[in-house]
């Protein structure tokens, strides 16, 4: 009961600050709160998505294609006019979250490519991303981006997009384990790249293992 009036307490007093923001504070107020929620959302589904479905295997390596932006190779499959490769907040249906922005050239496909290092101890590797259409965008019609993702020259996943909103994805990788994996992520504005404004939210890779034994620890 104790812990319920303090949250109480902290909900009123929430209520008695806003009471006098002005209405453009409240809006931005409103998006944060989606924000929020949004994230609270995300954890919960990502704390199931890094749940190994061996007991006796856990997630042992991460690698973020954000950080390791300024190593990436970006280039244009054809001429780049108008081409944009670039990391910042982005905000789709009003949630913001990092992202690669990879805006499409006006012909052929933006390619934004990691050599990334595979730990030879995984025998799982995943990887988790969304993708959305930055807010302002005003796509439709046959207006569509393509987004697509290639490991070592295969095409392993492909979609098409229109709408703003994130959409998240979790999928499985080859392993690749002690091995060099070069990773493409490709936008392509399919003849039309207006209003293509496509961006990666948070892409990582996920990479899982046997359980490290702990120090002390017996073997039958």
């Amino acid at each position: 009961m104790a812990q319920y009036d303090t949250r109480q307490e902290s909900i009123d007093a929430i209520v008695r600050r806003i009471s006098d923001l002005s209405e453009q504070s409240l809006t931005q107020l409103s998006q944060y709160i989606s924000y929020l929620k949004w994230q609270e959302e995300l954890w919960h589904s990502l704390i199931e998505d890094d749940r190994p479905a061996d007991p006796n295997h856990a997630l042992l390596w991460q690698f973020d294609f954000v950080e390791a932006f300024p190593s990436a190779r970006k280039v244009a499959t054809r001429a780049p006019d108008l081409m944009e490769i670039k990391t910042g907040m982005a905000s789709c249906g009003l949630v913001q979250q990092m992202a690669i922005w990879e805006h499409p050239p006006v012909s052929g496909s933006a390619v934004c490519e990691y050599t990334v290092p595979v730990p030879p101890t995984l025998n799982t590797l995943k990887m988790r991303f969304a993708v959305g259409i930055r807010d302002g965008a005003h796509m439709e019609g046959d207006n569509l981006c393509a987004f697509r993702i290639y490991v070592n020259g295969v095409r392993l996943w492909s979609t098409t997009k229109q709408s703003n909103k994130w959409e998240r994805y979790v999928i499985d990788l080859p392993t690749l384990a002690g091995q060099d994996a070069v990773i493409q992520l490709m936008t392509d504005g399919l003849g039309d790249n207006r209003w293509n404004w496509a961006v990666w939210g948070e892409p990582q890779l996920l990479g899982y293992g046997p359980k490290p034994v702990k120090s002390g620890s017996k073997r039958s």
